[in-house]
């Protein structure tokens, strides 16, 4: 498995979806069809592209949207990042507040926990066991600069069009 092929999985999983549980869903299916040592690396690639997603600026846009953020919820965010595809991940890493113009369901925005589940329920299927076998992929501090998020005018500057998108003033 390579990092092309995990994101093909990712966005095939989301095609005709109604939602991140049934893309988790689907994902899991397709991936309880390959080998275990296939699931392992997936979710080895999958963590990576977490670890990338895992910056300060991420999580406040993320703060701005959902009007506050816990270390739990930027968790699901960034899971939530990697069920919309390669482009569009590629998109809000690159400029966090274009996020807002990104086609997504605002039932789900910043909902992707079922996403992190995927491959261990689908090692599960094929193992028996519980745990996945991971290697620990980077840094659990997010990088970059750490934001004040109790300058709310000065993040909804920071981020006009997620801020304008869901009507955060």
């Amino acid at each position: 498995m390579d990092e092309n092929t995990m994101w093909r999985l990712v966005e095939e999983a989301a095609a005709g979806a109604s939602g991140v549980d049934e893309q988790a869903e689907r994902l899991t299916d397709r991936l309880a069809t390959v080998s275990p040592r296939e699931v392992v690396e997936f979710q080895r690639l999958y963590d990576e592209q977490d670890q990338r997603a895992n910056r300060w600026d991420l999580w406040a846009a993320a703060y701005v949207a959902l009007g506050g953020c816990s270390d739990d919820g930027f968790d699901y965010f960034r899971s939530w990042l990697i069920s919309l595809g390669r482009k569009a991940f590629e998109a809000a890493l690159a400029d966090p507040d274009a996020i807002a113009g990104l086609g997504f369901d605002d039932e789900d925005f910043g909902d992707g926990e079922s996403l992190i589940y995927a491959a261990g329920n689908a090692y599960e299927r094929l193992t028996g066991q519980r745990e996945i076998p991971l290697v620990p992929v980077g840094d659990p501090e997010p990088a970059g600069e750490r934001f004040d998020g109790d300058d709310w005018d000065g993040l909804v500057r920071r981020f006009p069009r997620l801020a304008a998108r869901f009507d955060v003033d």
